[in-house]
């Protein structure tokens, strides 16, 4: 039998899926296909890298930066 995980995009519900990808990752637990939408397709990729921590750690460095989220830069 074969397992596929499918992750589902928006920033918000994508930032609970990254911490569920850590743990995977942590108890070691791998899947056979993975494909995602939008923020689900991003931390896909770092789940199949194995890079553990790589969502929070961006979000916490960037997240202070006027033109990394927000009203202003989506105007532009």
């Amino acid at each position: 039998m074969k397992v596929g995980l499918v992750l589902e995009g928006g920033a918000m519900r994508g930032m609970y899926t990254a911490g569920v990808l850590d743990v995977f990752l942590e108890k070691c637990i791998s899947v056979d296909a993975v494909v995602g939408v939008s923020a689900g397709a991003l931390f896909g990729v770092n789940y199949l890298s194995r890079q553990k921590g790589r969502v929070i750690r961006y979000n916490k460095r960037f997240n202070s930066d006027k033109n990394y989220m927000g009203l202003r830069p989506l105007l532009r």
